[in-house]
């Protein structure tokens, strides 16, 4: 079957078995950039707007799965950086909150925005033996934006966010461990282990009568409410709180 969508490097692919999907960012260090963003942001419209049973997981290529900002291309449009950023928060909002289960497969490095992309997904097995996730703010003389702070604090215990400011290079044993990640295991097996946990959490699979796709959107937006007003666009969020009165 031809990929639901598919440009430059970015693919997104439906097991029809199941109602998976995947998507394979494979642009080298996969940096976020207006050109990734709006091609990320267009694919996971796609999975948005499936029907379930559905799943999403995300996966890089190679060395990395994203090494996060594009920092070379912020430095050559400085006045366009702003608005980047903000829609890399955006992206993250989306990811967090989305309607069904998400898994990180973390084929690489995962640093920054990367790290984050990861974190907002539901679950996150990451290869071993190669890789490290990292917060490198501190080493670009930085600060962790809100909404990034806000997301780290939602998934990750106090122990491991003093870690990840002090700058810590996680491995695959260490990220597990500080709970970082779920699960580590070859890269050979890192997909396949990556949809068994997308697949665990498809409707069919939680053991319920009934499954409301709007009500586990809205679990997570209790669950994540500060994450995701401090990444969501104030529009969006205005009507989300709205709808909860």
């Amino acid at each position: 079957m031809p990929p639901l969508f598919f440009k430059e490097g970015i693919i997104l692919i439906r097991k029809e078995s199941s109602g998976t999907h995947k998507l394979i960012v494979d642009r080298g260090e996969n940096k976020f950039n207006p050109q990734l963003v709006t091609d990320l942001a267009s694919a996971l419209r796609i999975v948005e707007d499936a029907p379930h049973p559905k799943s999403l997981v995300i996966v890089g290529r190679g060395k990395f799965f994203s090494s996060g900002l594009d920092l070379d291309w912020m430095l050559s449009d400085p006045t366009g950086a702003g608005a980047m950023i903000d829609s890399v928060r955006h992206l993250l909002a989306r990811v967090l909150v989305l309607d069904c289960r998400t898994v990180a497969a973390i084929n690489g490095h995962a640093f920054g925005a990367g790290l984050f992309l990861a974190l907002a997904c539901d679950a996150r097995v990451m290869r071993t033996k190669r890789g490290y996730v990292n917060f490198p703010e501190l080493n670009f003389e930085r600060r962790l934006a809100r909404g990034s702070a806000e997301l780290a604090k939602a998934k990750l215990d106090a122990k491991t966010l003093r870690e990840g400011a002090w700058w810590k290079w996680f491995g695959s044993t260490d990220a597990v461990e500080a709970g970082l990640v779920d699960a580590e295991c070859h890269i050979e097996c890192l997909e396949g282990t990556a949809e068994e946990m997308a697949d665990a959490g498809l409707a069919g699979s939680f053991g319920t009568e009934r499954f409301d796709a709007s009500s586990f959107k809205q679990m997570k937006l209790d669950l994540y409410r500060d994450a995701y007003r401090s990444l969501a666009p104030v529009s969006v969020d205005a009507k989300l709180v709205a709808a909860q009165e």
